[in-house]
Parts: structure tokens; sequence; C-alpha cells
């Protein structure tokens, strides 16, 4: 089999390479599939593990968080959990170790690390008296931190570090492996006990809000099921208890596994099984190519045949060489998805849960053998059966190297060239949809201009800058330094920023109007923002006033709304003068008036509509961290290095961190970067369909015309016209091509459906995607039958006479 595959090293190099790209573009992809939706989650028991949902029965959306009297109430009355955490994620300042920064915090309950039977590197968990009120601050640091931050110090344990300028003594050093929690995209970095968070702490002992997040192990032997039904009771019974905060609301239970892929299992799913439809295109293409081979040799069988060897001993020996072109392919394979994840891992979403373990492990690698192995049969059952079947009489009968080939095989090579181009439509009709739903959702307006802005976070410590009265006069104070620097005087502060910096989203009363019925609230997203923010981010007024410095924190409390808030909460009405009451902690609830309206913008992201929005002024509403919005034609590092500067001078402990260019900023947003990912992605394996189905189909007509020399000679001795031999190899061409778009496009329309949610203003039988599609596929056919087709019309009468 080596000497055979030697003797043909242009087929055997093309088999290999086709057979590559197919076995490494899966594997690649399957290697994120495995890290995200197949790998266990790095936790002991992981099956056990759920995700406890408090939910709205309007409006029911997972990973709604409990308060913590809530919580409370959950673990004494449930008896289906072993242990129950909750748990909030933000980022607080670590100062008094090189320059400020901000780590990733999880403040959590004491049963964090047990429930996940986590064991620490160094040092101790959290045990229940961390968690007492006045119990003294503790600490566990990641390995990443310890190393990077403290020198990998052992001595570390028992001292004291700075958070949010609050002293924290080191318990515990978790090791690398400890992930927690697993949606983070950088790495968490401390972990804290709740009662200590300086942002929730003080929420523990109030009833009402949704904010702890909450996870929970199912005793051994308790069903998903039978833990649901309790918590449905639970429901009922704390929505009897307390109406005003728990009515309307209800307790859902998901596996964690599915609570943290399930956002993205479909799109994986999707990518998985379109590159192995690329796979299946390159099967089919290497199987033509063995059956050209196999006709070729079908004298050579003959003799072998005819020297006794068996139909079987044939059979195998065509396997083994299948066998071997499998291995190749698999080995080249490997090293292309080797390649191919390196440059994956730069395209992925920076939010794909689990991203840090998307690797070509053992169990890709094993996945890339047993497709080489599928693949080897796929491709070798053509050649193999032909050679089974192969007329000893007629073929030995046959002059040298002119083997005839049966009706049956040739309708067997069109079949595969067919399927090619049917799976190509499928994949090409997929992308196009993608790529005409990419199109639609990044042309839209998010109701500002990014261009030319920049952005920057200060966060303020908590326990240094704990009044109100702080973070207003130092937002003044940081503004006015700011402003008065070259070319940085169009600057605003706001938190948060649209689409960027999340969003914080508050239930609100209108005043005058009459109770909402029990369960039933209006809500909207909050801002705070500068008096000058709407005219440096673009967004104009469409009535009413916006806010001025006469807006100071000794002046009625007023407010603008969106336009989006004055249709849903004020239609037919003029909602100017109007009252709202709302707030944000530490700003309680008091009524605020409208005094404007300003036009819509996209908070929350691209593809999705603008909700209503409310904005007050930030010296009434200060908040302990605050972005700066600037719009220069600076450079974004000279933005930020000024902003840096601008905040040490003020206090040299405040880190500046999320530095900024809005337009990239938003580019890598993930209603955009999953988008462009899968979009990407499908559109590359369309156009290898298409490459591949375009070799295809060349393979086929040069054959083709190459068995039908001696044919074509004749035609052209009677006569026929150069134009005439060149319509009808091309109306052969054709013919395969519309048979594959004729059985495609019924596939793609069903195929289409699959990705119908991941689509953005585009149907999934749009029109323009399914006849671009086929035309394409038929102006790329023709083209790969045009060249056999010239070479026909030019083949010579009398050498073609004397072919055999």
């Amino acid at each position: 089999a080596l000497r055979m595959l030697r003797k043909s090293p242009g087929f055997t190099a093309i088999a290999v390479l086709t057979l590559a790209l197919g076995i490494g573009a899966n594997t690649a992809i399957f290697s994120v599939v495995y890290a995200v939706l197949l790998r266990p989650l790095p936790y002991a028991n992981p099956d056990q593990l759920v995700m406890v949902s408090d939910m709205q029965t309007a409006n029911p959306q997972p990973g709604g968080g409990f308060s913590y009297p809530n919580f409370t109430e959950l673990q004494k009355q449930n008896s289906v959990f072993s242990e129950m955490i909750t748990h909030t994620l933000h980022q607080l300042t670590l100062t008094g170790v090189g320059e400020p920064t901000e780590v990733n915090t999880s403040s959590a309950t004491p049963d964090l690390f047990s429930m996940l039977q986590a064991k620490p590197l160094a040092g101790r968990t959290f045990v229940p008296r961390d968690n007492d009120q006045g119990a003294a601050p503790v600490a566990v640091v990641s390995e990443g931190l310890w190393r990077s931050r403290f020198g990998s110090n052992p001595g570390i344990l028992g001292q004291s570090i700075q958070l949010d300028k609050r002293a924290f003594t080191v318990i515990g050093i978790m090791p690398a492996s400890f992930h927690f929690p697993l949606m983070l995209t950088d790495p968490d970095e401390v972990w804290i006990p709740l009662v200590d968070d300086p942002l929730f702490g003080p929420w523990m002992s109030r009833h009402g809000g949704h904010w702890a997040r909450t996870m929970a192990r199912l005793k051994s032997g308790v069903s998903l099921a039978q833990a649901q039904s309790q918590m449905d009771a639970l429901s009922a019974r704390l929505a009897k208890e307390s109406p005003k905060e728990n009515s309307g609301w209800f307790i859902h239970l998901d596996p964690l596994q599915n609570a943290i892929v399930g956002g993205v299992r479909t799109p994986l799913l999707v990518l998985l099984g379109a590159v192995a439809l690329v796979l299946l295109i390159a099967c089919a293409n290497i199987a033509n190519l063995l059956l050209s081979r196999a006709t070729t040799r079908a004298r050579e069988f003959a003799v072998r045949m005819a020297l006794g060897a068996g139909r079987a001993r044939i059979a195998r020996q065509l396997l083994v060489e299948c066998a071997l072109l499998g291995i190749l392919g698999g080995a080249v394979g490997i090293l292309l998805a080797y390649w191919g994840v390196q440059s994956l891992r730069s395209l992925l979403p920076s939010d794909l849960p689990q991203l840090h373990a998307v690797s070509v492990d053992v169990w890709v690698l094993l996945f890339a053998f047993l497709l080489s192995v599928a693949a080897t049969l796929i491709f070798g059952l053509a050649p193999s059966l032909f050679a089974a079947d192969s007329n000893l009489q007629s073929n030995l009968k046959e002059s040298s190297g002119r083997s005839g080939e049966g009706a049956r095989h040739q309708r067997l090579r069109k079949f595969l060239a067919a399927a090619q181009i049917c799976i190509a439509v499928v994949l090409l009709v997929a992308a196009g949809l993608l790529i005409r739903s990419f199109d639609r959702l990044t042309s839209i307006n998010p109701g500002f201009d990014p261009q030319h802005l920049v952005m920057a976070n200060i966060a303020l410590p908590r326990n240094q800058y704990s009044q109100p009265a702080q973070w207003a006069a130092f937002g003044r104070k940081s503004l006015a330094k700011i402003q008065s620097l070259p070319g940085m005087s169009d600057s605003a502060l706001a938190v948060p920023v649209p689409i960027i910096d999340g969003y914080i989203n508050l239930g609100l009363t209108i005043a005058g109007n009459p109770p909402l019925p029990p369960g039933q609230s209006l809500d909207a997203d909050y801002v705070s923002v500068s008096p000058n923010y709407f005219h440096i981010m673009g967004i104009p007024i469409l009535r009413g006033r916006m806010f001025g410095d006469q807006d100071s924190s000794s002046a009625p409390r007023v407010a603008l709304i969106s336009q989006t808030f004055a249709r849903r909460y004020f239609p037919n009405q003029d909602p100017l003068g109007r009252h709202l009451i709302f707030g944000f902690p530490p700003d309680g609830n008091v009524s605020r008036e409208i005094i404007g309206i300003v036009a819509d913008v996209h908070d929350l992201s691209f593809d999705r509509a603008p909700g209503p929005m409310m904005y007050v002024p930030f010296d009434q509403a200060p908040l302990w961290g605050e972005d700066v919005v600037v719009r220069s034609s600076l450079s974004t590092s000279t933005v930020g290095s000024e902003i840096r500067q601008a905040a040490s001078s003020i206090d040299k402990d405040l880190p500046v961190t999320n530095i900024l260019s809005l337009p990239q900023a938003l580019s890598a947003d993930p209603s955009l970067a999953q988008p462009r990912f899968r979009t990407l992605l499908l559109a590359l394996f369309g156009a290898i369909a298409l490459l591949l189905a375009a070799v295809g189909i060349f393979g086929v007509i040069s054959y083709s015309v190459s068995r039908r020399t001696h044919e074509l000679g004749i035609r052209m001795a009677l006569g026929a016209q150069p134009g005439a031999i060149l319509k009808m190899v091309l109306r052969e061409t054709l013919g395969l091509v519309l048979i594959g778009i004729a059985v495609g496009l019924p596939c793609a329309l069903a195929a289409a459906r699959l990705v119908t949610h991941l689509l953005f203003n585009v149907k999934s039988y749009d029109p323009l995607t399914l006849v671009i599609a086929p035309l394409v596929l038929v102006a790329v056919g023709v083209l790969a039958g045009y060249i056999p087709a010239r070479r026909a019309m030019r083949v010579d009468p009398m050498i073609a006479l004397r072919y055999e």
C-alpha cells in the first residue's frame, strides 16, 4: 500500500491535504465544544450542583437572585440541599503592593469551598464564624494573584492586604486549577465573606431586592424534579408570608452546567454540524478520486485476480491504502487543529464559558483518531465495492491502461459530485443568512456617536470614600481637572456607560398613578450623568431641557427620561412636570420631576431594542465609582494617561482601569462578538465547501472528458464544431450542479430553521440568500467545468481516433 501511494505522489498529496483540512477543522471546533459543553465542571460530583434562581412569573429570566433574608429562609426550610451558598461578584481596589489595581472579587457565604469540595494550596478556606457580624475580615487569594503580586511569598498567610482601603487577613491560597465563578472571563483573584463586602454586606439585613446569586448541591439520591417540587411549595409559602416582596416570583432550579453554557450550546452545535458537512464533502471528493484511480487500475485488479487473488483480498488492499490515507490525513489534521485552536482562541468571544479550558487534550485527540477511522470507512467504501465488482474477463481484454467503466460506476461518481453540491448549498445558505444578519446588526445606530470617544473607570474605595458627598466632591474635582487638560475639554461623567459597562435596572413609581396589582411593577434602566454628557455622547434632547449646573445636590431632584420610557409609561400624556419615585442606594426613593425627554440608546446590547431609561444628575445621585467619557482627537493611550494623572493628583492610590476606545469596546461587546465569531466561521466553512465542491465537479468532468476522448474525436471527425463540444460538456456540468441545487435547497431550508434564533432581522427563508447561494454555486460549478470543456473542444480528431 505504501509503494502504491508513493507511485502517485500527486494523488496522495491531494487526498491527504483534503482529508487533513476536514479533520483539522472538525478537531479544532470539537475542542471548543468539548471544553464548553462536554467537559465536566471542575468540581466534585458536578451533576449535583444546581443554580437556584428567583424568577418573575411575568418575565421569567434565569439567574435572578434573592434578598439575603429570603436566602436564609431557603437554607432553613429546604430538605433537598446538602449545602447552599450565595455570592456576588465585582471588583475591589488592591493597594499597598505595587501600583493600585482592581481585582476580581467574589463575596460568598462560608460554605462556598466546602460545597465545591475545593482544597486550598496553602492555609484554610472560610468557616462559618468568618461571616459573623463583627468578625475580623479575611480573604482567600488565587495562586495567580499570589505569584504575580506577592512574588510567591509563603509568608503571605496571616498577613494583611488592603482591599478598598480595608485590611483583610489572607487565610488561604487557592490553586490555579480552581475557577469560581466559571462565568468569569478574567481570572478570579480574591474571595471574601459576604458580610465584608463593602457594597452588598450592608444589604444582608434588608428585605426586598434580588441581588444574591444562589447555588446549591443536591443531596445524594435527590432528583432535580424532587427538588423543584419542594421549591415550588417554598415559593408559594414565601409569597403568602411576604406578598410585597415575593408575590409574582417563583424559584427555578437549573443544573449548573446548563446554567453556565445554555446560551452558547446551540451556536456551537450548529458550527460543529457545519464543519462535519465540510468533512463529508472532503470524503466525497476523496471517494471520487479513489474511484477514478480504481477505474484506471481495473486491469491491474483483473491480473491480480487471474493470478489467484480473491475479491476480498483486493478489497482489503484498497482498504489498507485508504487507512494509510486516513492516518496521514489525521496526523496532518491534528497539526492543523493545534494551529486552528490557537487561532480560535483569539477569535472566541471573551464571555464564552470555560474559555481557559479550550485546548487539544487527550479527548480531543481521541476524537480526531475516531474521525480519521470514520472518514476512512466513508471514502474507502466506494472503491472497495468497485474492486469487488470488477469483471475479470472484460478487464483483461482491455488494452493496456484502458480498462472500462460501467454505467453504474459513472452514476456513482456523478452522485458523489452532486452530493457535494447539495451539502455546499446547505452551508452557503446558512452562511449567507448569518452574514445578512450580522450586516444588519452592525448597521444599527446605537443612539450615540462612539467615534473619537474614550472611556476610563475610576473606582473609589468604599472604606475611604464612604459618603455620597465625598463621591460627588471627587466627581466635580476630577472632572474639572480633566476638562482643563489640552484636548480633553469635552469630558463627562456617567455610570454606567451604555452597552460597555453593564446596566442598573430599578423599580419605580409614577406619582399620581393608582397602585399596580400585586406582582406587577414598573422598571427602567438608570444612569447617573454630569450635565454635558448628552452633548459629548451625541444624544439629542427631544423635549424639555438638559441637566445644568443649577441641578446641584441642594436643588430639587430632577430626571430625564428616554423616548421609549415616555411612550410606554405615559401613552397619550405629557410626561414633563410629572414626578417619578425611585432611587439607587444609598440615594433612597425620592420624588424627581421629569424635565426633559432624550432620544433612545441601546444600553444593553445591539440585538435588543432600546428599553425605558431614566437619567439623574451625578451631583444629585453620585456613586462610589465613575466612568469618564472623553471626546478627543488624542490617542486612547494619551487620554488614559491624562486621566490617570488627574486621578493620581487627587489620590495616588486610585486605580484607573478599563481605558477603552468606544468603537473598539463596542466591537468586543458579546452582542457583536458572538455573532461575528459564528458568522466568520460559517462563512469560512461555506467557502471551503464551495472550493471542495468546485474541485469535485472539476474532477468528475475532467475524468469524463478523458474517458470520452475517442468519442469526442469521432464527433469532430464527423463535423461537430468545437463550440458544440464545449456546450455538450458544459451541459453535463450544469446538469450535475442543478441536480445538487434541487436537492440541496429543501435541505437548506430545513437546516435554516436551526439557526433562526441566531438571526437578527432576517427570516430563515430570506429570498435574497436563497437566490444568491445557488447562483454562486452555478457560477463556480460552470467555471470548474469550463476548464475540461475547453480541453475537450481542442481535441485533435486524428490523435483521438488513435487514442486506444
